[in-house]
């Protein structure tokens, strides 16, 4: 069996109307994060000086000095 006709055959076992919903689905996650970009941004901003905290001004004296 050629491989164009295995491709057909798995094309149609897969029923069209859970395609047609995870499309819809992808596009209103991709709308929603792209709306809430700047807050999505800023969480991570928080979460990364969770992790790892800016030195303080004192700190960065002494090791230029």
């Amino acid at each position: 069996m050629s491989s164009t006709a295995t491709l057909v055959q798995a094309a149609s076992a897969v029923p069209y109307s859970l395609l047609f919903s995870l499309t819809i689905y992808f596009a209103l996650f991709g709308g929603i994060a792209l709306f809430f970009r700047p807050l999505l941004v800023g969480i991570g901003r928080a979460l990364y000086l969770t992790v790892c905290p800016r030195p303080s001004k004192s700190a960065l004296k002494s090791k230029s000095a």
